[in-house]
């Protein structure tokens, strides 16, 4: 339950003070043709995302199979609507039942991917701020670090207590680890960090290192693309230009980070906020154009995934009879 209250919550936030007519008014008369090419580019890079993922599984010595693994990327999708990233499990899961890759050596590579991926989201607000630095700047300052900040990182006894915990906690495991060892409980975790060890390692271990960053580099032009083409969907945001959709794919990342169900709620708040305060749409407007760009592609998501949940479990009874 605390999952989908933080998301009602910001939800509450994000539209309190609008007007809900008008809201609705840019949403009816919005332009299908353009939220379709949205949702072709949504889809184009969930398959790059499959396609690479298996690049980083070929040198763990797996070759999973193409439709599997891009059945098990839907999957995913849909998982996080139930659980903020349950689907990067599932994921592994869904692909470790079909093509018989141990679990442990997918969840490695999955946190390898994650972390590219975070690493060309900074990337990504870095050239932001080049671009439009002293509205940008502002944007991130007063909306998201300094929020962090005062929230989190101030709180210095707190982290204090957490830092001496793990510290008294590793200093415990490693006095008693051949006791702990001797323990089946123990070698299966000992087993399960080899196997993630494993997994995370593959990246360097890549053969085909520039079809990966081809599909590194494909996967966020296509995020670029279907929230580009979008701002012609509806009138307040039609002028607004190619370099504005890097901000906004840059601030709505950060809100699909937040731990709430496929972003819900935290999107449409910060995605509102920062199309009024650094690219002055309206906030009708604003939410106009989160909501059209939320909904959609979660509706594609919820169309998909039970398609591909179906499609995996055919597959599994087929290879077994």
């Amino acid at each position: 339950m605390v999952f989908p209250s933080i998301g009602i919550f910001l939800l509450y936030l994000a539209f309190k003070d609008v007007d809900i007519h008008k809201l609705w008014s840019d949403i009816k008369n919005a332009n299908f043709y353009w939220i379709g090419l949205s949702l072709v580019f949504a889809f184009l890079a969930f398959i790059s995302r499959a396609l690479r993922w298996i690049l980083l599984i070929e040198p763990l010595g797996y070759n999973p199979n193409k439709k599997n693994t891009i059945l098990a990327v839907f999957i995913a999708y849909f998982a996080n609507m139930a659980m903020p990233r349950l689907g990067e499990i599932t994921r592994c899961g869904s692909l470790s039942k079909t093509d018989n890759i141990p679990m442990d050596k997918l969840v490695g590579t999955v946190i390898t991917e994650r972390v590219i991926d975070f690493i060309t989201l900074l990337l990504m607000i870095f050239f932001v701020l080049i671009i439009k630095f002293k509205k940008v700047g502002g944007f991130f300052n007063n909306e998201i670090f300094n929020p962090l900040y005062n929230n989190y990182f101030s709180k210095y006894i707190f982290w204090i207590i957490i830092i001496s915990a793990l510290v008294f906690s590793v200093g415990f495991l490693f006095l008693m680890r051949q006791k702990l060892m001797g323990m089946s409980v123990f070698q299966r975790i000992n087993n399960f960090i080899k196997g993630l060890s494993e997994g995370l390692k593959s990246v360097f271990r890549i053969k085909k290192l520039r079809l990966f960053f081809a599909h590194t580099l494909f996967i966020w032009i296509m995020y670029v693309l279907m929230t580009y083409v979008v701002f012609f969907a509806i009138e307040p945001t039609r002028n607004l230009t190619f370099t504005d959709s890097f901000f906004i794919l840059t601030i709505g990342g950060i809100g699909m980070s937040a731990p709430v169900q496929n972003g819900f709620g935290a999107y449409h708040w910060i995605v509102s906020n920062g199309l009024l305060m650094v690219l002055n749409i309206p906030i009708e407007g604003g939410l106009s154009y989160a909501t059209i760009c939320h909904e959609s592609q979660t509706l594609m998501v919820l169309f998909t995934g039970p398609i591909a949940m179906f499609l995996v479990l055919f597959a599994k009874k087929k290879k077994i009879t």
